[in-house]
């Protein structure tokens, strides 16, 4: 059982990559291989708009550090997505990663998407935000969710929306942190 997680912070001490990491932690109790892409320290680029995956399925034309964790999220039996809200909309480092994910939907005869990720796979959610109100971001939220988890076929198995961040550090959370073991336990069950 392989666990992928992707990180869309710049922070590897924040907020998001505190639950992440305690999902994994869970994942990890419950018997999974845990594997961590933090997007920021990557030296990754975003899509080149080439649209060579139209004809190689699946398969993203640009070759970095980015492009394995891409092959993982085929191969994995689970997938977690993290990243916080900066200026009401997700990372930009998510959104490279959201954008190269698109190299993973394969065109349907007659318009629209499949995918080339294997049924089966379960994914769980990770957002943190200064906010105070868990539903003041829920479009990005759905977006993020839709581009990279459901709209692959995955089944959500939890979702942590952390809110105001600054005053209430995740760290210090417990009943929080344990929230987020029992969601990677979720992920393995």
């Amino acid at each position: 059982m392989q666990v992928v997680a992707i990180n869309g912070s710049p922070r590897k001490s924040g907020n998001t990559s505190t639950l992440i990491h305690a999902v994994l932690e869970g994942a990890r109790a419950a018997g999974a291989e845990t594997v961590e892409a933090h997007l920021h320290t990557l030296d990754m680029k975003g899509c080149m708009g080439c649209l060579a995956c139209r004809t190689k399925h699946g398969v993203c034309a640009q070759q970095d550090a980015l492009s394995s964790f891409l092959e993982q999220i085929k191969t994995c039996d689970a997938l977690v997505v993290g990243c916080p809200i900066y200026m009401y909309r997700i990372s930009g480092q998510m959104k490279l990663f959201v954008d190269r994910v698109y190299s993973l939907y394969t065109p349907k005869p007659g318009g629209g998407y499949n995918t080339a990720v294997p049924p089966g796979k379960r994914f769980a959610m990770v957002i943190s935000q200064g906010a105070p109100d868990p539903q003041q971001y829920q479009r990005s939220v759905r977006w993020l969710a839709g581009m990279t988890g459901s709209g692959h076929g995955m089944t959500e198995v939890g979702r942590i929306i952390h809110v105001d961040s600054a005053a209430r550090p995740a760290a210090k959370d417990t009943a929080l942190l344990a929230e987020a073991g029992e969601i990677g336990r979720r992920l393995v069950a």
